[in-house]
């Protein structure tokens, strides 16, 4: 029964890899988000389950020497003897994924109250687009403005969502009028293209697997990807190319860019990433920018 079994546990691994495959080639040719977020939600998924197992097994086996044996024959996790290895691992990764989605929601609803949080108005010409998303000023140190989805639960019983965009008071403070309706369009490009609630658990869980390069890789080419989607978002939504151009640069001058950032676990930050990885993408940006204002158009682009 073991070569039989061996090739049924093998399926995920297979599916993992294939997944994998899918998104890089997704985040290249696909012009859906949704299709990018959801085959990054069941790649973490699988991550989890495949990872879980391997460690209930080298804690089942003895630990450091077990570790040492499986790089000899990976096999040996493959067998008939080690299903309960699997069952514990698919709870473990429940466990994991379930942690990650948990921390995602208190860091969050703790950020809000540590940096006071208070509700403004919409600009009048971004009110409609808005629709039911909340525009919140919090009183961070640093210039930055980013979106954020809260799950609340409510008598019915049911489940309400609560799309956010959080804009920090110093933001608001350096950029003029059409700047700011421009970072705010931006934002909410990312609500609907819900990078709120995908993009925003796949950065936490990538963050707190460092080790991983993976995940690592994966999350920072689906946060490029995304805010030039969001950059797009903005420009068909105002035509002010410049102004979010204009915007992007006086929040990297202002030095947001440069690690200063508290915002909440993976949070989709307006410059996307934080330190040298953040600047760059923020200057790659806003030359891009600068090109769709001079060209008159935004040129369709599938890495957007």
């Amino acid at each position: 029964m073991e070569v039989p079994l061996a090739g049924l546990l093998l399926l995920p691994v297979a599916l993992w890899g294939a997944l994998g495959l899918a998104i890089a080639v997704a985040l290249y040719q696909s012009r859906s988000p949704t299709l990018v977020h959801r085959l990054g939600a069941a790649f973490v998924a699988l991550w989890a389950f495949l990872a879980t197992s391997a460690l209930v097994w080298v804690i089942a086996n003895g630990g450091w020497s077990a570790i040492v044996g499986l790089t000899h024959q990976p096999p040996a996790l493959l067998t008939f003897g080690e299903t309960a290895v699997w069952f514990f691992g698919a709870l473990g990764a429940l466990l994991v994924l379930g942690m990650a989605f948990g921390l995602n929601q208190i860091v969050a609803r703790g950020f809000l109250k540590l940096y006071r949080s208070e509700p403004v108005s919409w600009p009048a010409s971004l009110a409609a687009q808005a629709g039911r998303t909340e525009l919140l000023s919090i009183d961070l140190p640093h210039a930055d403005a980013f979106t954020y989805t809260l799950l609340s639960y409510r008598r019915g019983p049911r489940i309400v969502r609560r799309d956010m965009v959080l804009v920090s008071r110093p933001l608001q403070a350096i950029l003029a009028p059409e700047e700011l309706e421009a970072a705010l369009a931006h934002e909410l490009g990312h609500v609907r293209d819900l990078d709120g609630r995908y993009l925003t658990f796949f950065r936490t869980f990538s963050q707190l697997m460092r080790w991983d390069p993976v995940l690592d890789l994966f999350s920072g080419l689906m946060s490029r990807r995304e805010e030039l989607r969001a950059d797009r978002d903005s420009v068909r939504l105002t035509g002010r190319p410049l102004a979010l151009a204009r915007a992007l640069y006086k929040a990297l001058d202002h030095g947001s860019g440069a690690g200063e950032g508290r915002a909440p676990v993976g949070a989709t930050a307006f410059l996307g990433a934080r330190g040298l990885r953040g600047r760059r993408h923020a200057l790659e940006r806003i030359q891009r920018l600068v090109r769709w204002s001079e060209s008159g158009s935004i040129p369709e682009d599938r890495s957007a």
